[in-house]
């Protein structure tokens, strides 16, 4: 049996979390931070304590209580016991703390996939002291290359979004495929990358989808492409003879 288990990202901006589970195979559909996490109950001088990381985050919703998940060493008061992991992979779709956040306190030893580029951003961000992700069993991808994994195949095809090297996932199951889109769009320079994905999303028959929708609604809104923006922005600086500063 194939299902779909949804541990954040549900009636929430970001904060991915999703499992995908198939005869007994387990994935994890990024690990990311919700934009309203805590918001009841943290502030920029008060947060969840660092010494127990997981406990309080246990305490008021922010993670799920999922066995075999999460770092031995930070379990400690948690009332959830370490045992060998009982998740099969990490699958992150792009660098965006909405969807990699909280990597860190995932068990080192179970394997993270992610794009090649995402793992160069996510080395980065790290060497600056943004955040810390930990050390984990790293797997980098380009678009086509297929991961087995046991009763599973997933697929990564790239979409376009507003960081680079961002990806959807087509995931083969015993009972149909699940294609997941991430965070993607049609507005911006590569538009076609998202077209790449819809279109290998359409040839496999999904029996579900699983899509991002932060800005879907009922309100009426004109979206301008980023080449509009370039070309208006362009059109208004040329007009002046005077210093243009962008940000």
């Amino acid at each position: 049996m194939t299902s779909l288990t949804f541990y954040g990202g549900v009636g929430e901006v970001g904060g991915n979390k999703i499992m995908v589970e198939d005869k007994g195979t387990k994935i994890m559909l990024d690990f990311g931070i919700a934009f309203n996490t805590g918001e009841d109950y943290w502030i920029n001088w008060l947060q969840p304590r660092s010494a127990k990381p997981l406990k309080d985050r246990f305490e008021f919703g922010m993670l799920p209580k999922i066995k075999g998940l999460y770092r031995k060493d930070l379990l400690e008061g948690t009332g959830l016991k370490y045992v060998k992991p009982q998740i099969d992979g990490v699958f992150i779709t792009h660098a965006h703390f909405d969807h990699v956040g909280y990597l860190e306190f995932i068990d080192p030893e179970i394997p993270v996939f992610l794009g090649e580029g995402t793992k160069l951003i996510t080395d980065i961000v790290q060497e600056q002291g943004r955040t810390n992700y930990g050390e984990h069993r790293f797997n980098t991808f380009r678009t086509g290359k297929k991961i087995k994994i046991d009763s599973m195949e997933i697929e990564p095809v790239h979409v376009d979004h507003s960081i680079p090297a961002a990806y959807g996932y087509i995931i083969h199951t015993s009972e149909g495929v699940v294609a997941y889109t991430g965070d993607l769009r049609m507005h911006g320079v590569r538009s076609d990358m998202t077209n790449d994905f819809i279109n290998k999303a359409k040839e496999a028959e999904p029996a579900a989808m699983v899509s991002e929708g932060t800005r879907i609604g009922s309100e009426r809104r004109t979206n301008h492409t980023e080449k509009e923006v370039k070309t208006k922005s362009c059109e208004i600086a040329s007009k002046t003879r005077k210093l243009v500063i962008t940000t």
